[in-house]
């Protein structure tokens, strides 16, 4: 910067953020007035002069003008776009080597991007040299990964591009970022010189540096095996030792947060379960009278399913990571990998509370003589075929002299066996045990199919249904805050916690209660915003908290919104015996399918590749993650039985509950 700028009002420059964001309204005058005092006859000579002219014209085009401006206003304002562009065009075109470092290297930070655009899009990568034009745009601090974002840069100088990259170790994160992570602001390119070997080398000089990035160790961790990034096998292995050695650093000397679940029986309690919070530890406490007058098999399959609420509302699973659990923070800190299951603070907190419930029912029951894979037998060999009419099915429980290991190799060839003999009942009305044993391969559980049709809608990308739900549930929507007193998590916690008139809302909050008036979700009374029309609300609450909809669990009049969204192209019908959501949750826990940072339990234990030094606790630790699973599973199977066997009708919870009496 040079001497005497002053720094608040390069600060405070022009810039066009684009039409979504909130900074754009609150410039549209000052961009009317840059133009209103350019002179085509005297130009700006710097380049921050010549950039905030370029994104006033951005605004113009855009349509962003003052309200109520005079048309003879409004028409210099369009009139100037033109020779705008043209001195634009004109001063970059002047560039040539030997000035680029006085031109540009005085550039704002904010127009960083706006710089690399204009260069790359008027020519002067293609006519200018490589080694004046990156000393120049490194002298305007414009960082590496930055210039990575221009392909037009990155041909032109490819290999002085290359040499670039591979003269710090750190910017093996670049590659890194590149190839691994997921849902990237924006897209990064590689110079064609750079090899795969290029690529291991200076990843594997990244993780053996003195202190790499753990997000970034993670990401290769977590990665597949890919010829083109150089990610083998080994690298893998050396991040993940890596990655575990800060952990076990960090922790060595960090006494951390007290967090986590807590599950306990009380012999004094009535209610069937309570649940508060001890600092951050959440305490599930159950009643020991409820627990020991539910010890028949179907109860015990019913407390898995409501009780434990592995799946209390429309048979949809609890489990599984959705977005709309994701706080705004957690998608902006932290790197996800491309093959990556997106998890956060919620699925954590769900994921220790459904595993620390299985581990204490089961012992529970343990100390009563109860197996609960004995429980699983009963219900596939004996209720089924009693309750439902459906034989041929067969569940082996593990043996009782069984160790852990055994127990989960067991445990998962049983799921594998149950999911495949569920395929064939479906499509062919019967299970031929000869056919289920013939050729037997993974489980494709996103395939497993329905005995129902159309089962579960979906939103699809239409933006109105994504508006709406992000308006509605999301942290990070503009109706979850309207002063110190009116606030919310989210639109609809706003709402229901507060008396929120429509006058005190804010004009750009307006349209969006305007909206959901208008899809009759929400009433203005005159005192207040209020909620209403409650089958829209229950399809609505089910796309966000479930990512889908449940069709043949709602009553007529969700259902009547279910086919009016689908006629607007807002959701869609498919059928399968799990949803996606909870489809890839098997996926994540069991196999590498679809995501590479999964405990890959499944292909672990069938392929005999587990640590050998893992021991006996952490084969117990995945025998009750296979257990909560082939529970969960049975959960699925049962409540589409119900549904298909009662005609498609619409079930209470005690009817797609397992019968007691049977």
């Amino acid at each position: 910067m040079t001497d005497g700028t002053d720094v608040d009002e390069v600060s405070m420059r022009l810039r066009f953020y684009g039409a979504g964001d909130y900074a754009t309204y609150w410039q549209i005058q000052e961009a009317a007035d840059i133009i209103h005092r350019f002179n085509p006859s005297a130009p700006p000579e710097d380049v921050n002069g010549i950039l905030e002219l370029h994104n006033a014209r951005l605004f113009v085009e855009a349509g962003f003008t003052p309200k109520d401006l005079p048309e003879a206003e409004q028409a210099t304002l369009t009139g100037a776009v033109g020779p705008i562009r043209r001195v634009v065009a004109q001063w970059f075109h002047a560039l040539e080597d030997e000035d680029l470092d006085d031109m540009l290297s005085d550039v704002d930070w904010q127009y960083h991007e706006h710089l690399l655009e204009l260069l790359a899009g008027l020519g002067v990568f293609g006519r200018c040299s490589a080694t004046p034009m990156l000393a120049a745009l490194d002298r305007a601090r414009i960082h590496p990964g930055d210039l990575l974002t221009s392909k037009r840069l990155v041909e032109n100088y490819d290999t002085q591009v290359r040499d670039l990259v591979l003269a710090d170790p750190d910017r093996a994160e670049l590659v890194i970022r590149h190839h691994l992570e997921d849902q990237v602001r924006k897209e990064t390119f590689l110079p064609a010189s750079l090899t795969p070997a290029d690529q291991r080398a200076l990843i594997q000089t990244y993780i053996d540096s003195d202190n790499p990035n753990g997000n970034y160790l993670r990401l290769v961790a977590n990665a597949p095996i890919d010829a083109k990034t150089g990610v083998d096998k080994r690298l893998i292995v050396n991040a993940k030792r890596r990655y575990d050695a800060q952990v076990k650093e960090f922790f060595a000397t960090n006494t951390g947060i007290r967090t986590g679940c807590s599950v306990s029986v009380s012999d004094t309690q009535i209610e069937p379960m309570t649940v508060s919070l001890d600092d951050t530890v959440i305490e599930y406490t159950f009643s020991e009278a409820w627990l020991e007058d539910t010890l028949d098999n179907a109860s015990v399959l019913n407390n898995f399913q409501f009780l434990f609420e592995f799946a209390p509302e429309d048979g949809l699973l609890t489990m599984p990571a959705v977005d709309s659990e994701r706080r705004g923070l957690e998608s902006v800190f932290g790197l996800d990998g491309t093959h990556d299951y997106l998890t956060g603070h919620v699925f954590t907190a769900k994921d220790l509370a459904t595993l620390s419930q299985t581990v204490m029912y089961q012992r529970f029951l343990e100390a009563r003589d109860i197996d609960l894979e004995e429980v699983l037998r009963w219900y596939f060999e004996e209720h089924l075929p009693s309750e439902l009419g459906i034989t041929g099915f067969a569940f082996t429980p593990s043996s009782s002299t069984a160790n852990y290991l055994e127990r989960c190799r067991n445990l998962f060839a049983e799921m594998e066996s149950i999911a495949t003999q569920y395929n064939l009942f479906i499509e062919d009305g019967e299970i031929d045990h000869d056919v289920a044993t013939a050729g037997a391969d993974l489980v494709r559980y996103r395939a497993i199919p329905s005995a129902l049709e159309g089962k579960y809608a979906y939103a699809t990308d239409h933006p109105e249904i994504q508006s709406i739900l992000h308006i509605l549930f999301s942290d990070q929507s503009h109706l979850t805050y309207v002063d110190e007193n009116l606030s919310g998590d989210n639109a609809v916690d706003l709402l229901v916690r507060n008396e929120v008139p429509y006058e005190a809302l804010h004009a750009f909050q307006q349209p969006m209660i305007d909206k959901l008036i208008e899809i009759g979700l929400a009433e203005n009374t005159g005192q207040r915003i209020v909620l209403t029309n409650f089958p829209l609300f229950s399809v609505l609450r089910s796309l966000s908290h479930h990512e889908a909809v449940a069709y043949h669990h709602l009553d007529q009049a969700a259902r009547a919104h279910v086919d009016t969204m689908i006629d607007a192209g807002w959701l869609v019908r498919r059928s399968s015996l799990l949803t996606e959501a909870e489809a890839a949750y098997f996926n994540y826990n069991l196999n590498s399918v679809d995501f590479s940072n999964g405990p890959k339990l499944r292909n672990k234990y069938q392929h005999g590749v587990q640590p050998k030094g893992e021991g006996e606790a952490q084969h117990q630790d995945t025998y009750y993650r296979a257990l909560r699973l082939m529970i969960a599973l049975t959960i699925k199977i049962n409540d589409e039985l119900v549904l298909a066997s009662a005609g498609n009708g619409i079930p209470t919870a005690d009817e797609t509950s397992v019968d007691r009496d049977s």
